[in-house]
């Protein structure tokens, strides 16, 4: 298996947002490394049509879901089952996580072109 990135040595930018993402275009799979700058937040909303695995790879924070607030350390993992609400919100440190779901198909806009 090829090493696609290595979470522990990433650049300084983008300082919010995905950091990196997996580029393969024939894949099954998604993942994103989300960052949060301390004190960050990403609102609490309902989740995609997919389960995703997160794991937190540095900082601290909070994920947010219906039944409350969990606290996340570097280690962690979660699974948000699908259509599930969450949120996460950064701590002093700031907060960088993985997450991995079964890739989702891409949204089009209209039909296939016809053939003149």
């Amino acid at each position: 298996m090829p090493i696609l990135t290595n979470t522990a040595a990433q650049p300084d930018e983008p300082a919010r947002g995905a950091v990196w993402s997996i580029a393969e275009p024939d894949r099954e799979l998604d993942s994103n490394l989300i960052r949060l700058p301390a004190g960050d937040s990403i609102p609490a909303h309902t989740g995609a049509e997919v389960d995703t695995l997160i794991h937190v790879v540095s900082g601290h924070g909070v994920l947010v879901t219906d039944a409350g607030e969990e606290p996340l350390r570097p280690g962690d993992l979660a699974l948000l089952p699908r259509r599930t609400v969450r949120g996460f919100r950064a701590g002093e440190d700031g907060l960088e996580y993985l997450t991995v779901h079964r890739r989702r198909q891409s949204l089009q806009i209209g039909g296939r072109a016809q053939a003149g």
